[in-house]
């Protein structure tokens, strides 16, 4: 059942994983020696950042003329996934998604013995950056954040709630939202949005994290979840009616950041070759269309200001990776 349930998610975006160029122009000259460019999604179809992927994949491809091909590679809250891309020969025929901060949070947890670290990738460019949000199914008793968080201190510990994994964004902003409202989750560790997704419309857990953007906007539209709040600085048209987390009384954002990432040494010219074309793809009207009905929201950056966002946040974070890998 919950692979039926998974599936009918990841149906609700383009099943094609290749895309070819739609036109006879000659490849990219730095990019000509690869027969295709291999897109990694280190989660599961139908979430966020596999729609968004599968959205940009056929832009890319048409400005490059190579074809670009979308690959999942899910495990281990996107470790698995990342490692195979850091691993990848440098040559800017294997690229992939390192959505922040899961993929910090992964190589300072040592725990997690990770493969890589910030050293063995090198950023091409930020393409979303997905507010965060907590949703129920429709037929939930819990109509707003207050009363989920009142019922997990009315019965500490029984009211689950699922996140993308261990201090996957999903994560911190449970573990930011009990130290503001004193709640007791029982916190849940998935391994993508798809899946979370799956398991709360199964009825396996109470509640979810999500990523605003994706095939989530059409499952809250047509009335099967219902968001209880956004972790945005304002509300969203995309999600009308829906109040934000300051709005109810706790004062706190949260949002996933997708990078596109090449592995170590890639040489800077192919770098700069596939982020102009992210950038030229995303100024095409019709993918910034798409993106919106998608409730994706769009925000370039180059690799070095990308570079320099993931070391400001790597910075930032590393305190609450720390208190968490203690307890």
């Amino acid at each position: 059942m919950k692979r039926k349930l998974a599936a009918a998610v990841a149906a609700t975006v383009l099943c094609a994983a290749t895309y070819g160029p739609t036109n006879a122009a000659s490849p990219e000259p730095l990019l000509e020696h690869c027969r295709t460019i291999r897109m990694i999604v280190p989660y599961t179809a139908g979430g966020g950042g596999d729609v968004g992927a599968r959205l940009l994949a056929p832009e890319m491809s048409a400005i490059l003329a190579i074809p670009v091909q979308v690959e999942n590679v899910p495990g281990a809250g996107s470790q698995i996934g990342i490692t195979q891309l850091s691993h990848a020969k440098p040559d800017g025929c294997t690229i992939g998604w390192t959505h922040l901060p899961a993929a910090i949070t992964i190589y300072l947890d040592k725990s997690r013995q990770a493969a890589f670290d910030r050293k063995s990738l090198v950023p091409i460019a930020m393409y979303v950056i997905d507010g965060g949000g907590i949703a129920v199914k429709a037929d939930s008793p819990y109509t707003t954040l207050k009363d989920l968080i009142e019922a997990t201190k009315a019965s500490p510990g029984t009211i689950s709630v699922s996140d993308s994994g261990v201090l996957s964004e999903g994560h911190l902003l449970l573990e930011k939202l009990t130290d503001i409202s004193g709640a007791q989750f029982n916190i849940v560790h998935g391994a993508g949005g798809a899946e979370g997704m799956a398991d709360l419309l199964g009825g396996h857990v109470h509640a979810m994290t999500m990523n605003l953007g994706g095939a989530n906007v059409e499952l809250a539209k047509s009335g099967q979840i219902r968001l209880l709040a956004v972790f945005t600085d304002k509300e969203l048209e995309t999600y009308q009616g829906v109040k934000t987390a300051f709005e109810q009384g706790y004062p706190m954002t949260s949002a996933t950041s997708r990078a596109l990432s090449a592995p170590a040494g890639t040489p800077v010219e192919i770098i700069q070759a596939l982020s102009a074309a992210v950038k030229k793809a995303m100024d095409a009207q019709a993918l910034r269309d798409k993106a919106a009905k998608l409730g994706l929201s769009l925000h370039y950056l180059d690799s070095d200001e990308t570079a320099k966002y993931w070391d400001e946040m790597e910075n930032q974070i590393k305190p609450a990776v720390e208190a968490q890998v203690s307890k």
